[in-house]
């Protein structure tokens, strides 16, 4: 840094001296000057508050170095934060872009009313994980040893797609050749699955008497339905779930045989699944979950019953539990109890539940594997 020149000269020398002084350069000079100012600014703030006790007079008085160096301090920390957050949220959004992409997995819960829940993540193929599982789940125990968790090896559990013990394994066969003319009655057919689809695309339920209809011209001409929209036909068959279990509901208490129109109630949801071309497999856990629908509203209107002092009617809604459980059976350990189970410890202590248990077995003449399930979806079975 350039100081001062001078130049030097006499008429007893006439060369010409240019003499220069530089100041020390120091690397902190600049922090230093701040930290002078920064102090100075300090000491006049620590004397610009007078109070006047005599006079109650409040005076504030600065330089006005002082206030420009409060200002300019403001200001320039105002742009270091500004600039801090920037950097900082260029660095996520970088980090975003190139980090490997995780794709949640969407399942529906049909306790939660059929609403998404989230189950899982998968993680993109360029960056395989270190364990053999698909997904992220929060319950996997992510804090194991790399070397133990490949050492250790579960057995994987394969779902058995089977048929329950209450399908019927073979449908009684009709004598299709007494029938006139097969073309009529597929037309008729076409006709009425025609009007229920389009009596359901204007707002109106499904009815009961077309769902009968429907199964007493197929059992009679063995003729199909097509029905263009896999929800529309699901929608169909719940409709005739609902059906059979409200007339298993309404039938006696000692009744082993329900019969839909003359025909078994089993066979009745059977041939009408493959009437409208839907798969056996899925028929039956459309059924099976009717019942744990079913059973899970049984039981709770059994307990308001209990808790308006009315006993016979509780054990109204007990029996329809029984006599359900008794035409279609859910099995062993069935997935649907357990979710029943689940969903009514949330809502009935322990101590409610087993009174319900006991009604079941004082009150309801039911065999053995009918109380096993009940107890099963009242979460009572260890």
């Amino acid at each position: 840094l350039k100081r001062t020149i001078d130049f030097e000269s006499s008429t007893d020398n006439p060369n010409l001296k240019l003499l220069l002084h530089f100041d020390p350069i120091s690397p902190l000079s600049s922090f230093d000057r701040f930290v002078s100012f920064s102090s100075d600014a300090f000491q006049d703030f620590l004397h610009s508050v007078h109070i006047d006790t005599q006079t109650r007079t409040f005076r504030f008085s600065c330089r006005k170095s002082t206030l420009q160096f409060l200002a300019g301090f403001l200001v320039c920390g105002f742009l270091v934060a500004f600039a801090f957050r920037v950097c900082f949220r260029l660095g996520l959004a970088f980090k975003a872009r190139f980090s490997p992409k995780q794709k949640v997995i969407v399942r529906r819960d049909r306790s939660l009313g059929g609403k998404e829940v989230i189950v899982g993540t998968t993680r993109d193929h360029h960056h395989p994980r270190t364990n053999s599982s698909a997904l992220d789940n929060p319950l996997s125990l992510s804090a194991t040893p790399p070397n133990l968790a490949n050492k250790t090896h579960y057995p994987r559990l394969h779902v058995r797609h089977e048929l329950p013990k209450w399908w019927p394994q073979q449908l009684p066969q009709r004598n299709t050749a007494s029938v006139f003319d097969s073309e009529y009655y597929q037309t008729k057919a076409n006709r009425l699955i025609k009007a229920i689809i389009d009596n359901r695309l204007g707002g109106k339920d499904f009815s009961e008497e077309d769902i009968i209809q429907l199964r007493q011209i197929c059992r009679a001409s063995g003729v199909r339905v097509s029905i263009d929209t896999t929800n529309t036909r699901d929608s169909l068959y719940r409709a005739a779930v609902e059906l059979v279990l409200n007339v298993c509901c309404r039938a006696s208490i000692n009744s082993t045989n329900v019969q839909i129109d003359g025909e078994d109630a089993r066979e009745f949801l059977a041939g009408l699944a493959e009437n409208i071309g839907l798969d056996n497999i899925r028929a039956s856990r459309m059924v099976s979950a009717g019942v744990a629908a079913r059973t899970r509203f049984c039981f709770l209107q059994a307990w308001a019953f209990e808790m308006q002092s009315k006993h016979t009617e509780a054990v109204s809604e007990l029996s329809k539990i029984c006599l359900i459980h008794g035409i279609f059976p859910p099995g062993k350990s069935s997935p649907e109890m357990e979710m029943v189970a689940r969903g009514l410890e949330k809502i009935l202590k322990v101590e409610q539940r087993e009174l319900l248990m006991a009604t079941v077995v004082g009150y309801c003449n039911c065999s053995e594997e009918i109380r096993t399930s009940a107890a099963e979806a009242l979460g009572l079975v260890c």
